[in-house]
């Protein structure tokens, strides 16, 4: 009986049948590689702080604009917000420039004495003058009183938020310790032109500085009466 010889593969078919299982394996993995990148993405969504908005490293140091900064296009009126209430604002809090801070000091009739917290305060009892929450308490007293604390006046002291890049004269700037509203430690009033009213610290006085320059944290802002 005649033996029957097997057929030998056909070498196309097997390279053909390896390159189809290798490509199989590869896109699988970029499958399992692209789930697990928005995973991620989720989870940093999920983590970041909802309410302050402009991280400010404590190693900043300004770099000089290339150009000649844009003037902030006016916004219509917000509630009981006005862009010459918000210069009105700003002008209360400036009157008040190279009075001493004294923390704990000033309110919405003016200066008053401070009192020690800690060895930087020891004087501030007998120093007339305001502390930095003091001094937006004074600026806007006509159309709001606010409790003496600057994480507290964050949402007190209006509703809307706007971003860094768009604030107007008369708006608060908050410097939080920790990226939320709990770890505010200092508010000041924005002037415009990137600039600040602010009482800084005991044994200082009330100075216009710079955004960028007031201290390192996470900045946020509130447009009064809004």
């Amino acid at each position: 009986m005649p033996t029957v010889e097997p057929v030998p593969a056909d070498p196309l078919r097997r390279a053909t049948a390896v390159i189809a299982a290798v490509v199989v394996v590869i896109l699988g993995a970029a499958t399992w590689v692209s789930i697990a990148a928005v995973q991620a993405i989720n989870r940093q969504a999920d983590a970041a702080p909802a309410e302050m908005i402009h991280a400010v490293p404590a190693t900043y140091r300004p770099v000089p604009p290339a150009a000649a900064p844009v003037a902030n296009a006016v916004p219509l009126p917000m509630g009981d917000w006005t862009a010459q209430r918000g210069i009105q604002i700003a002008e209360r809090a400036l009157r008040w420039r190279g009075w001493p801070y004294s923390f704990g000091a000033g309110g919405p009739d003016g200066p008053s004495y401070g009192h020690a917290v800690d060895a930087d305060s020891r004087n501030d009892g007998s120093v007339f003058g305001f502390d930095c929450s003091g001094l937006t308490m004074f600026a806007l007293a006509p159309w709001r009183s606010l409790v003496h604390d600057a994480a507290t006046q964050y949402n007190e002291v209006g509703s809307y938020h706007p971003s860094i890049d768009s604030l107007q004269p008369g708006d608060l700037v908050f410097w939080s310790k920790n990226g939320t509203v709990n770890g505010i430690g200092h508010v000041a009033v924005y002037v415009g032109d990137g600039e600040v009213v602010q009482a800084p610290q005991s044994g200082d006085v009330i100075r216009v500085t710079p955004i960028y320059q007031v201290e390192p944290g996470t900045m946020g802002a509130t447009r009064p009466l809004t």
